[in-house]
């Protein structure tokens, strides 16, 4: 129940894209998002381009240029906001592989 769930509430990002604001942020952005939830032995991917959401799905992939892992519970608090972003990065219980730009993207996602 918790992996549909969150595969759910990624899928809903792509209402952010709506937003004007979101849209000039992500214009001419061609990534794919990993998130791992070794909690629930989970992977699920998003792919954007250019201002959309193109595909969530779960599985790994080989070419994400932003990898995300953290327990499923930690994620759906972020989402929720009754969680810290940064306490949970600081923390070590939000780890993330990738570039400072790509990780300020995706905190406008989340956040």
């Amino acid at each position: 129940m918790v992996k549909e769930q969150i595969i759910t509430r990624i899928k809903e990002f792509a209402t952010k894209f709506e937003n004007p604001k979101i849209q000039r942020r992500f214009k001419g952005y061609n990534k794919t998002v990993q998130f791992v939830f070794p909690d629930i032995d989970t992977n699920v991917y998003m792919r954007i381009g250019d201002a959309e959401l193109l595909e969530v799905a779960e599985g790994l992939v080989d070419d994400a240029e932003l990898v995300v892992t953290t327990d499923s519970m930690v994620f759906l608090g972020i989402l929720d906001k009754t969680q810290s972003p940064m306490a949970a990065y600081s923390s070590g219980q939000l780890k993330t592989k990738g570039e400072v730009p790509d990780l300020l993207k995706l905190q406008k996602l989340l956040l």
